[in-house]
């Protein structure tokens, strides 16, 4: 018999028990009428759930034979849920428990950024380190799983108070942070701290058999901002042509690090260049390796000329001395300076090796750019030079100089280190760095002589020689261009001699490199025959100017026997 009104209902959860992520249970609904015989087919039964965040079931389905069935489908939160079946005025309910399989597998995913700044330099100091953790089943893993986290880092454990690094929340545990999974993944945040190095992240959970744990690639600590001991400039020529020629170029490449030697984060700087001499481009921005390249050229204005000092006077004496070459002219007429600048900081020896400056630390204090005209390290206004800070009188050129400030007046070393986080009076938290090359314009062959040594006198003549039987003569050769300088790479010096063999250096390339003068060459002449007889001879030096610059031929002439 078949009844028509439901008056009980009786339900079944296969399985009671099921797994987060997805897993199922059939639920059967028995009604029956007051009878206690089964409802008409088509009986409809409603489903609910007490907490849709545990799972889901089927809203409603129909009975066949008295029985309706619908199916429970797992979040990904374990617990237990409660499902409410209701037909007409009759319901009733039954529990199902939802577990966490075991943790499976443990994984790293990411590190955003995998490089960021030294703390205080202003640049991203935080990278999120990510990882993933599934189940048995391979499925993420439940909502809030814990996962514990260790950090290696470059200072090996030091408290963020001291310039270290840490994971997490800032507390007395900087190596040390746990969080929880949200659909799987569990994320932890590092902090750089004020020393460069390598970071790893080391993650682990528990699982039935055991610890499960994994580490993070390697996150680098770096990028502080471009330091005065990590910065140079070079040129891929030193000496030019520019005394003979315009538009002679050369590359100048400014080389940039922080002040732990690292330079792979500063892309981006602007790094700027000027020239006392000639014309260079303004500025330009370091690449990925730290590096930038600008064009110098030769062209108006040439160096200054300045005063000779002590090596260069003596140098004209020697010229004077060995090849009766009286001149006024000195190699430093032909010097030029460049300079490259960035913001940055101050080199200082970090004594205790915290990676941060202290006081009392030594620093090498910088005043503003400026073009040293002439190599004193001192900056010349025309009447005054100041040397660090000591001012005395001057007659050298007026050096110009680079106003950072705008003040309107040249500004030497203030007495502070200057760099970020710095706390001296006055002190510049962004400093403008710079450092300079010395590079030279050269021209023609200006200066051109040779000379012999008289052993009976025990000096150099320039005046015809003369060789016996047998024997030899020392002789010796100068080339400089018009400051005494040598002349430009590529020149070729050749020695012969019409009669007599010769020995010593009678040939020579020059090499480029920056002009102390000129070049010098020695060499023998010796008697090479058995007679007696006396033969004319003429010793000459052949020069063939490098850079397309004129060369010269001095020669001298005598007689062997």
């Amino acid at each position: 018999m078949i009844a028509s009104a439901a008056a009980s209902i009786a339900l079944t959860p296969t399985p009671a028990t099921v797994n987060t992520g997805g897993q199922t249970s059939s639920i059967q609904a028995t009604v029956a009428a007051s009878t206690g015989a089964a409802v008409a087919d088509g009986t409809t039964v409603t489903f609910t759930v007490s907490s849709s965040a545990l799972g889901s079931v089927t809203s409603s389905a129909v009975t066949t034979g008295g029985i309706a069935t619908a199916t429970f489908t797992s979040t990904n939160i374990p617990g237990s849920v409660t499902v409410t079946a209701t037909s007409g005025s009759v319901s009733n309910t039954t529990l199902i428990t939802i577990t966490a399989p075991p943790n499976g597998s443990l994984e790293f995913v990411s590190a955003t950024p995998a490089v960021i700044g030294i703390h205080g330099t202003g640049q991203q100091e935080m990278s999120t380190v990510q990882f993933r953790v599934k189940d048995i089943n391979g499925n993420p893993v439940v909502d809030g799983t814990s996962v514990s986290f260790i950090m290696t880092g470059p200072t090996g454990g030091r408290l963020p108070a001291l310039g270290g690094e840490y994971v997490g929340q800032l507390d007395a545990t900087p190596t040390t942070a746990s969080s929880s999974t949200v659909n799987g993944y569990a994320d932890v945040i590092l902090n750089s701290g004020s020393v460069a190095g390598t970071v790893t992240v080391a993650a682990s959970v528990t699982s039935v058999t055991g610890t499960l744990t994994t580490s993070s690639g390697p996150i680098s600590i770096g990028g502080g901002v471009p330091s005065a001991t990590h910065f140079n400039i070079a040129s891929s020529r030193i000496n030019l042509a520019g005394l003979a020629f315009s538009g002679k170029e050369a590359t100048v490449t400014a080389y940039v690090a922080d002040r732990f030697g690292n330079y792979n984060v500063l892309q981006g700087t602007a790094v700027s260049f000027y020239a006392e001499a000639g014309a260079i481009d303004r500025s330009n921005t370091l690449d990925s390796a730290g590096t930038t390249s600008v064009i110098f050229r030769t062209q108006v204005p040439i160096p200054t000329n300045v005063t000779a000092i002590g090596w260069e006077t003596t140098l004209q004496a020697d010229l004077n001395t060995y090849y009766g070459v009286v001149t006024t002219a000195h190699p430093r007429d032909g010097w030029v300076t460049l300079l490259a600048a960035v913001m940055g900081e101050e080199a200082f020896n970090d004594a205790n090796g915290n990676g941060l400056y202290d006081a009392g630390e030594t620093i090498v204090d910088l005043g503003e750019p400026f073009y040293d005209k002439d190599d004193d390290g001192c900056r010349n206004d025309g009447v005054t030079k100041n040397c660090a800070g000591v001012i005395s009188p001057s007659t050298e050129p007026f050096e110009e100089y680079i106003d950072t400030n705008a003040n309107g007046q040249y500004d030497g070393p203030n007495g502070v280190w200057d760099g970020p986080g710095c706390t001296g009076l006055n002190c510049q938290t962004s400093k403008m760095i710079w450092t300079p090359l010395t590079v030279a314009f050269s021209g023609s062959a200006a200066y051109c002589a040779v000379s012999w040594w008289d052993t009976t006198t025990s000096t150099w003549k320039t005046t015809p020689f003369s060789i016996l039987a047998g024997n030899s003569v020392s002789f010796a050769a100068m080339i400089g261009d018009v400051n005494t300088n040598h002349l430009p790479v590529g020149t070729t010096i050749v020695v012969s001699a019409t009669v007599g063999e010769l020995a010593g250096t009678t040939s020579r390339t020059l090499l480029d490199g920056l002009p102390w003068g000129p070049t010098e060459i020695g060499f023998v002449l010796t008697d090479g025959d058995t007679d007696s007889t006396w033969d004319s001879t003429a010793v000459t030096v052949t020069v063939v100017g490098g850079d397309g610059v004129a060369g010269c031929t001095p020669f001298i002439t005598g007689t062997i026997q």
